[in-house]
């Protein structure tokens, strides 16, 4: 092997010993801790996804029941006539008037009290007032209040504690 001339015009062997390179690819034990880690990884986000999207569909079913019941307000004050929203509890289905039914998930618990004589609705009147009630709404440990005021007519959601 031809060695190159160095400043000091003498030859000089240019290989480097094999023991200091450092070793090529990665082994077995290395991709399978981060085969694993990934997996994990992965699991973590599905369930956080899971949770996430279940959280949406509540608070979308919450707010369209709060929308169909102030819609039936305003509708009830701009035609001069009582309005309903009635509800089919074994079939998580409401009904608003001049809207197309609307449905909770079958895993959200309601409960519904008001006037008797109107059965599973709320009425509301010309002036604004209403037959009053509440909506209880549960999930596990989370519950959820819709208030109707029977005065105003007012709608209002909170969760509880």
């Amino acid at each position: 092997m031809k060695g190159e001339r160095g400043r000091d015009g003498v030859a000089h062997r240019c290989s480097r010993p094999q023991a200091l390179l450092p070793p090529a690819g990665f082994t077995l034990l290395e991709l399978l801790v981060v085969i694993a880690l990934m997996a994990v990884a992965l699991g973590v986000l599905g369930v956080g996804l899971g949770q996430g999207m279940a959280a949406a569909r509540e608070r979308q079913a919450l707010g369209d029941i709060v929308g169909a019941l102030r819609q039936a307000r305003t509708q009830s004050v701009l035609s001069g006539q009582p309005r309903q929203v009635r509800f089919d509890l074994a079939g998580h289905r409401y009904q608003a008037p001049g809207q197309a039914p609307g449905h909770w998930p079958a895993d959200l618990g309601l409960q519904l009290t008001t006037a008797a004589d109107l059965g599973a609705a709320v009425a509301f009147f010309p002036d604004g007032s209403s037959t009053g009630g509440h909506l209880l709404m549960q999930r596990g440990t989370r519950q959820w209040r819709i208030d109707v005021g029977w005065l105003t007519g007012s709608v209002r959601l909170r969760a509880l504690p």
